[in-house]
């Protein structure tokens, strides 16, 4: 979505109450834990994996994004999916940083390895806002007057996950308690609200070839304030190692939104991406945005990079220590 100029519309007015959007991730495909608690444990084997995002590059103030997540099934013939998330998240002067333990249900629904898993995270989020990284023009502008602000806050995340061996569907609300937290301790308090999001989501596994298979995408996030991003991804699976494919991203008025800024809609962009097992229990993921707007003339373009890591999985006769494609 269009942080960028969200965190300009908020130093430039000096607004208090605005809304502030979550990391947004090109690779989430390959983990979706990012997105919905409901995928812990779906892929049966304990999973480490570390991402770091550089967005728009050679923009000063672009967000900046790490994260750590760890999941695994335990108990109950691997009903039970634990998770652990931790992300950061910096933008211009303000930075949030997030702690959350992911919980999932996963219920077998047929006998062609068909689950449904009911997902719960809870966790804390840090807000920290240095104004005095802040270029003013007026040196007691009352909205940066306060220096170092910091806030903590619980939060939550839903989600619910459906899956065989060719299809998942999936949908998740993030920041259930965040967005209601009242920030404020004065009249000068400056850090953006959290705002809760939707995500929605499918996909699909084809075999097009003894070494090759498809697989397409959707999701649509949804924050109710900001354009409808809708992003459309299809993927090629090549002898079981190497994950190569695209994205395009584009933000629309689907829900017929009042008060959008014509900017917002000139944000989309490309993405294409790269997985690659180099061993069985280690993978390599890069993508790179490209956008499609007048940013392009500023950035150098967005870089994701990642490491994974698989522990007590196997598969025979393949690179993959899991059998699970999503």
């Amino acid at each position: 979505m269009n942080r960028l100029l969200v965190i300009c519309l908020f130093i430039g007015t000096g607004l208090k109450a605005l809304a502030q959007q979550d990391p947004q991730y090109s690779q989430y495909m390959f983990n979706m834990l990012v997105i919905n608690p409901a995928y812990a444990g779906y892929k049966e084997t304990i999973n480490l994996s570390l991402l770091h995002r550089n967005q728009w590059t050679g923009i000063d103030g672009a967000p900046n994004t790490q994260s750590f997540i760890a999941d695994g099934a335990f108990f109950n013939e691997k009903r039970v999916g634990l998770g652990l998330s931790l992300i950061n998240d910096k933008i211009g002067f303000q930075r949030q940083t997030s702690a959350f333990v992911d919980y999932s249900y996963r219920l077998p629904v047929s006998d062609d390895n068909a689950r449904l898993s009911f997902g719960l995270a809870i966790g804390v989020t840090e807000y920290v806002l240095n104004a005095r990284q802040a270029v003013v023009d007026e040196a007691d502008d009352p909205n940066f007057t306060n220096g170092h602000q910091t806030y903590f806050s619980p939060d939550a995340k839903f989600g619910v996950f459906y899956n065989n061996d060719r299809f998942y569907v999936q949908g998740s609300v993030v920041n259930l308690l965040s967005h209601a937290i009242n920030y404020r301790d004065g009249s000068n308090n400056t850090i953006a609200r959290q705002g809760r999001h939707y995500f929605l989501g499918a996909g699909y596994l084809a075999d097009i070839g003894d070494d090759v298979k498809f697989k397409p995408s959707l999701l649509i996030r949804e924050d109710t304030k900001s354009p409808t991003n809708i992003d459309v991804s299809t993927f090629f699976l090549l002898k079981e190692t190497v994950w190569l494919g695209a994205s395009y991203r584009a933000g629309v008025n689907l829900w017929k939104k009042s008060n959008l800024n014509v900017a917002n809609f000139q944000q989309n962009s490309l993405v294409g991406a790269l997985e690659v097992f180099v061993a069985k229990n280690l993978r390599l993921g890069y993508a790179y945005d490209y956008s499609l707007s007048a940013l392009t003339n500023y950035s150098n373009g967005t870089h994701e990079i990642s490491v994974g890591f698989t522990l007590n999985g196997k598969k025979a006769g393949t690179a993959l220590l899991t059998p699970r494609y999503f």
